[in-house]
């Protein structure tokens, strides 16, 4: 207890400047990166600090606990709520494909999924807050009272910032643990402390200035990190009063910050933190603004009211939740031979026009096919189909088409249709060109042809050889198009004498 009595003595605090923090002497910042080893404070003071502590952990190589050289990948994904990456894929036919994670619902086509996916960040979040229910993960806030518990709360505190920032001098983590006008949230696991939170309260400018976050390496990419960077928001925001938290942040930790909510663009005034903030070469001001409407450790449930009263409200004003069966019945061959049954009234025959309150244009479309072999020119269906076969048969001869000439197999590409939720290729377009019912316009017909090349970019990865093979074909085929068709008023066909 006499180390820790020595901690804690006034002597042992150091000469810092009163609340008002006006003159004071210069931080330490050093940042822990992806909310596992984070320092905010930056070192100019004195001199080891300059030169052996300023850049706190970042140039620390323990793979485990590297916080302060970058976000750790798979934190960061997960603490910003990224939703698991799409593999890019093209057309895969004979070539072995790059291994696709399934894609989520909103990558199909509307209609095509039940209920949304949980992310990872909404997971992991369920699972702490459970944590929480059970007594198992606790969060408190100390300070330097004197007292023999809060000592060895703090000592414990300090060892982590001391393990996580080992080129950060440990007499100035000490000094400022221990400063009685510093606080400390501690996230505590089993009752055995593995992180926290210090900061510094200032009552008279509604702010808070972080100075260290850390979590121990063990205890690492489990999410306390965010979660405790969320407490410690609500906590200043309901217990303290405060409306901004304000940090020094390392270059490479201002990407971890602005996952968090942090922001280099200063908000609050100036008068409000200069003088109490100094600002440092090599390091970026970050604030991050306390929304009072939002319940920061309540983020999720919050957001999920949220999107069902949006739901709601969607549901009320329009009939963009309802999904209809679609056209796969009505191009099925019928009973009397033919390959597809003709749409005579499309308002009755397709369910859900009406209800979109779509009305059919009288008429013909107003241009005219340029393209040889289209008779007079006039958008009609024969020369519409026409045009249509002319422009199949074109891109079947392209030296790109070859990804694109059948469907994929699913037994070389297991996972193509997770990602790919309507497929289309080339032999599927020449079927539904040839049954001369499918294709009732232009655009129809256009439309497949991009969805064709947006799978294949969808699914493979920018550098390989379909992905280059859907960006060539794609502007041939728009090139085409734009040739064959003149998009000027078209007017009535005059009498052409031989």
């Amino acid at each position: 207890m006499n180390f820790i009595k020595s901690l804690v003595s006034p002597s042992a605090q150091g000469s810092e400047q009163d609340d008002t923090g006006k003159g004071g002497e210069k931080r330490m910042r050093g940042d822990d990166e992806s909310s596992q080893g984070n320092s905010a404070k930056r070192g100019k003071g004195e001199e080891d600090g300059r030169n052996g502590g300023a850049l706190g952990a970042s140039a620390r190589k323990d793979s485990v606990a590297d916080a302060s050289a970058g976000p750790d990948k798979k934190a960061t994904e997960e603490a910003s709520n990224v939703r698991t990456p799409k593999k890019t894929g093209g057309r895969p036919s004979s070539s072995p494909a790059r291994k696709a994670e399934p894609a989520s619902p909103s990558d199909g086509k509307a209609g095509t999924s039940s209920s949304p996916r949980v992310g990872a960040y909404v997971t992991r979040e369920s699972h702490l807050r459970k944590q929480e229910r059970d007594g198992e993960l606790k969060w408190e806030v100390i300070k330097n009272d004197g007292s023999e518990r809060s000592s060895r709360l703090l000592v414990a505190l300090k060892n982590i910032f001391s393990k996580q920032l080992p080129n950060m001098p440990k007499e100035y983590i000490v000094r400022l643990v221990f400063d009685t006008r510093h606080h400390s949230m501690l996230c505590m696991k089993q009752g055995n402390v593995i992180g926290g939170i210090t900061y510094r309260p200032f009552p008279k400018q509604r702010m808070a200035e972080i100075a260290f976050c850390a979590v121990s390496a063990n205890e690492q990419v489990k999410g306390y990190g965010t979660r405790l960077m969320n407490h410690i928001k609500e906590y200043a925001k309901e217990k303290e009063n405060m409306t901004h938290l304000i940090t020094f942040a390392d270059n490479n930790a201002v990407g971890y910050f602005q996952k968090q909510g942090f922001t280099k663009e200063i908000m609050m005034e100036r008068e409000k933190w200069n003088g109490y903030i100094k600002e440092y070469d090599g390091g970026t001001i970050m604030e991050c603004q306390l929304d009072g409407h939002v319940s920061y450790v309540d983020f999720v449930n919050q957001i999920r009211e949220q999107r069902k009263a949006v739901e709601a409200k969607v549901r009320e004003m329009s009939t963009a939740h309802k999904v209809y069966p679609g056209l796969k019945d009505q191009f099925k061959p019928s009973s009397d031979g033919k390959p597809y049954v003709t749409i005579t009234d499309p308002l009755n025959q397709i369910k859900g026009l009406k209800e979109a309150k779509w009305e059919q244009s009288a008429g013909l479309p107003k241009f005219r096919l340029v393209h040889p072999g289209c008779g007079d020119g006039l958008p009609t269906p024969a020369n519409l189909n026409k045009f249509m076969r002319a422009i199949v048969a074109v891109i079947q001869a392209h030296a790109d088409s070859w990804p694109f000439a059948g469907p994929v197999n699913p037994m070389e590409v297991p996972d193509y249709y997770e990602v790919v939720k309507d497929p289309i290729d080339m032999e599927l377009i020449q079927e539904r060109v040839a049954g001369e019912k499918y294709y009732v316009s232009l655009e129809m017909f256009c439309a497949d042809f991009r969805l064709m090349f947006n799978n294949c970019r969808l699914y493979n990865s920018p550098d390989t050889v379909y992905f280059k093979c859907a960006n060539r074909l794609e502007a041939f085929f728009e090139s085409k198009i734009a040739s064959s068709v003149n998009w000027k008023v078209r007017g009535e066909p005059t009498d052409r004498r031989p």
